[in-house]
């Protein structure tokens, strides 16, 4: 009992034993948290998905296409614009402007969600061979994307 007592005097176990307590309060206090990075990259992931779906079964309808599988590659996450007010105050050196977000309840105002621009998309055809069919895939995806030539490839299936 004599060696647990002086166990427990002893400064820096005191110490010790505090931080500790302190550390697992924290860990507690931050799991609690529902911190949710990955939604925007998931739903990203599940937009452009979604895209490389369609436009496969859009351009497989093309006449002679054949098979066609689609890789669509984008620049980065979702950009969100916020609702947002000025207030201008007048200074020494003239008129100071500071914008902050418009909250309402609690939330701040999303004014709208952009997806990530398309950079590039990778399109494979049985048909693309043929000079009139690639021309029409080609088209088509410019169209239905409203990206430029330039970014667009088209390969023949092996």
């Amino acid at each position: 009992m004599n060696k647990l007592k002086n166990f427990f005097t002893n400064k820096t176990i005191k110490y010790l034993l505090v931080i500790l307590l302190l550390i697992g309060l924290v860990v507690l206090i931050i799991s609690s948290f529902n911190f949710d990075f990955n939604s925007s990259k998931d739903e990203v992931s599940i937009y452009i998905s979604n895209l490389e779906n369609k436009l496969e079964k859009c351009l497989s309808n093309v006449e002679g296409a054949g098979k066609v599988s689609v890789v669509i590659s984008v620049d980065s996450g979702m950009e969100t614009v916020l609702a947002t007010k000025t207030t201008e105050d007048e200074t020494l050196n003239g008129i100071k402007r500071e914008e902050s977000p418009i909250i309402v309840n609690g939330k701040t105002v999303v004014i709208k969600e952009m997806y990530p621009k398309i950079t590039g998309v990778l399109i494979v055809a049985d048909g693309a061979k043929d000079l009139n069919v690639y021309k029409r895939i080609q088209q088509a995806t410019m169209s239905l994307l409203d990206v430029e030539i330039n970014k667009i490839e088209i390969l023949t299936r092996k």
